[in-house]
């Protein structure tokens, strides 16, 4: 049906491009003899209406594309309501199997794209402007005896009557003209603006639909769970899995592409081997940036970020010739060639990475020389990254498979076995680290929170690798290893931050002992008695602009993670839906069954931590930044700071146990101990 009403609709707009055709031809040609066409002025006339009529020809077009487009959009629109209502059903009726895995990946590859749908808004604009100035034209023939008076000014040589009719039948021509293409860009301005209607509905359902998708995909089991039966048809399903892979070139286009791939990686070339030829020089610029550390004429804060950044030039050549031939690989039309073009990207980016902190902690480095790290220390860590990138590796190649084609997932026994067995490499190399961090008595509370959290994912991968989850766990990976990028990312800017800080401190100390020996000789010299002008203490100065400075960078971590995670925030609202426990609570005066499920659980964590980290940071940043700033009495600035603090522990109380289902009332107990408790001690301390 939908096939015979688009031959019928072509049908419809051939017959009204047809007439549009015959209407301009009559335009341009009418029944005036060839002496009259030959006069100027009925010939200027004539062009006009010519190109009236082209225009009336093109707008017949244009509003057959709208038709055309909406009739599309509209079979995508009932297309993806019908699809919602589906995946709906099929998720009650299939929960739990692994079809409906196979169901969701082949719905999520068929969701139309935002990059199909043209922008109706300017178009829409353009139209209503065009008929604006159509209407005016259209207005000013009404009266056609004056304006073909007003056209015969200045012309009275060359008008005659039989001109003069002439005329008349043009401007009673064009006026015609002007009414059809006025009809057809009203019919075009109806037609985008639904089309603009049914484009903003189809990229709502679209939305709703990708949500529903993306929720269901992440936490359902995309593979079989990894137990006895799964290891009794491992072999035979491992050798299945190996005769169906197949890898296919297309050779008659693989050859010419070629030559345009070298083309295209020829400059990444180049560039590798301009830094690889000028490698000796930026060694030795980067030997007396390390020359001058220490040294309070030649040290500057951008000795440390000028090294890092000659590291990083030292690591790009291997990033370079990976996307190179990534690039060869993308055009030599393989069946893979866009999963492996998607690898290099990655893998450039990993030993971007990973090779500036090699290039960091090698001997006489950027880490021994600038940051003071003990030798044994950095070849310690040099040794541990060697072996966490070489695990990281299989983990980052399925993690592009998992993004590309999640339908191979699912009969992907290898994958499954290598992941499980990697995430267990990764996790016996992770925790001697995070050890070692809770050791580090100088570590900062969120590194280690987020270091451990780093320590734990692995076993939480492998835990859901076991159970079937393989899909999950992939997403959750790639995801992850972008965080130990920020992590090592943040710590080497930390590490920076802390030594422009050093260098500052020992600038200061340096200036104030040149001044203090100065003023000694100046008053020395004057016979008076030196006297000392208060100061402030170098350890305050450094105190308060470590802090603000730690407030930044925590900051930009926030975001970081954020613009990292964002796309998977939304999977968690599927938490939601899973209830721990119930308790009995009123609304409106009504008693009612409420229930607290795990994502109650998971904000509760997460207010309990951001409640932790603002008792440990804010008081502190608003005596550094407010409260010193301000002539108080003595011991008011900690009374401040201790009432914030006091505020802070229960606001965060409150909302942990409220989103734990403790009732209202309770709650109302909690923050009256709490006042009554401020209350005391606070009389107490101002006695």
């Amino acid at each position: 049906m939908s096939i015979s009403f688009n031959f019928l609709q072509e049908a419809v707009n051939s017959k009204r491009l047809t007439l549009t055709e015959k209407t301009a031809q009559e335009a341009i040609s009418p029944d005036e003899t060839a002496r009259i066409q030959a006069n100027p002025l009925v010939k200027q006339e004539l062009d006009i209406n010519h190109q009236l009529s082209q225009r009336l020809i093109v707008a017949t077009k244009n509003g057959n594309m709208l038709m055309q487009q909406n009739i599309k959009v509209k079979n995508w629109l009932d297309r993806a309501l019908q699809s919602e209502r589906n995946i709906k059903e099929q998720i009650a009726v299939l929960k739990g199997s692994l079809l409906l895995s196979r169901i969701l990946y082949q719905q999520q590859q068929t969701l139309p794209s935002a990059d199909e749908l043209e922008d109706m808004t300017n178009r829409i604009a353009d139209l209503r402007l065009e008929q604006f100035e159509i209407n005016q034209q259209r207005d000013a023939l009404f009266q056609s005896n004056a304006f073909v008076d007003k056209l015969e000014e200045g012309h009275t040589s060359e008008v005659n009557d039989e001109v003069h009719d002439a005329l008349l039948q043009v401007v009673e021509m064009r006026r015609e003209l002007l009414d059809q293409l006025n009809k057809q860009l009203g019919n075009q301005l109806m037609m985008a603006i639904n089309l603009q209607i049914n484009q903003q509905q189809l990229m709502s359902v679209s939305k709703n639909l990708k949500s529903i998708l993306t929720q269901q995909i992440f936490w359902v089991n995309s593979n079989r769970p990894m137990g006895w039966d799964w290891l009794k048809a491992f072999p035979q399903t491992l050798k299945e899995q190996f005769s169906a892979m197949k890898i296919t070139v297309n050779w008659q286009k693989a050859w010419p592409a070629v030559f345009i791939a070298f083309l295209a990686g020829l400059p990444l070339l180049l560039i590798a081997g301009l830094i690889r030829w000028r490698l000796k020089w930026l060694k030795a610029y980067q030997q007396k940036l390390a020359a001058a550390v220490g040294s309070l004429r030649n040290d500057s804060q951008l000795n440390t970020p000028k090294a890092i950044l000659i590291d990083l030039i030292r690591a790009l050549p291997v990033c370079l010739i990976i996307l190179a031939l990534g690039l060869i690989l993308l055009t030599m039309q393989l069946n893979i060639s866009d999963l492996l073009w998607a690898f290099s990207k990655k893998l450039a980016l990993f030993w971007l990475v990973f090779g500036l902190c090699w290039k960091v902690l090698e001997k006489e480095g950027v880490a021994i020389r600038h940051f003071g790290m003990p030798t044994q220390l950095t070849s310690h860590w040099r040794l541990q990254i060697v072996r966490i990138s070489l695990a990281l590796l299989p983990l980052h190649f399925w993690s592009v498979v998992a993004e590309l084609s999640p339908l191979n997932l699912m009969d992907d026994v290898l994958g499954q076995a290598v992941i499980f067995l990697n995430l267990l490499v990764i996790t016996l190399l992770v925790w001697p680290l995070c050890r070692e961090s809770w050791r580090d008595k100088e570590s900062h509370g969120i590194r280690l929170v987020t270091v451990t959290i780093l320590s734990i994912i692995p076993v939480a991968l492998m835990v859901l690798t076991a159970t079937g989850y393989f899909y999950t766990t992939l997403r959750l990976a790639g995801r992850w290893i972008e965080t130990v990028y920020l992590v090592i990312i943040w710590n080497l800017l930390y590490q920076t931050v802390l030594r422009g800080l050093s260098v500052a401190a020992r600038r200061i100390a340096w200036r104030r002992a040149l001044a203090r020996r100065q003023n000694l000789i100046k008053e020395g010299a004057e016979g008076a008695e030196p006297q000392e002008e208060p100061t402030i203490a170098l350890e305050q100065i450094n105190q308060q602009t470590l802090r603000i400075t730690m407030l930044l960078m925590i900051a930009l971590f926030g975001v970081m993670f954020w613009a990292i995670w964002s796309d998977l925030i939304t999977v968690f609202s599927y938490l939601d839906s899973i209830t721990l426990w119930h308790y009995n609570g009123s609304e409106a005066g009504a008693a009612v069954v409420k229930s607290v499920t795990m994502g109650s659980l998971l904000f509760a964590i997460i207010a309990a931590m951001v409640a932790w980290a603002l008792i440990r940071n804010l008081p502190g940043l608003l005596e550094v930044l407010v409260l010193s700033r301000l002539n108080m009495r003595q011991g008011a600035s900690y009374a401040i700071t201790t009432i914030l603090n006091y505020i802070i522990i229960a606001a965060g109380a409150m909302t942990v146990f409220g989103s734990l289902g403790v009732s209202w009332d309770k709650l109302q107990w909690l923050a009256a101990a709490l006042s009554v408790g401020l209350g005391f001690w606070f009389t107490g301390d101002l006695r």
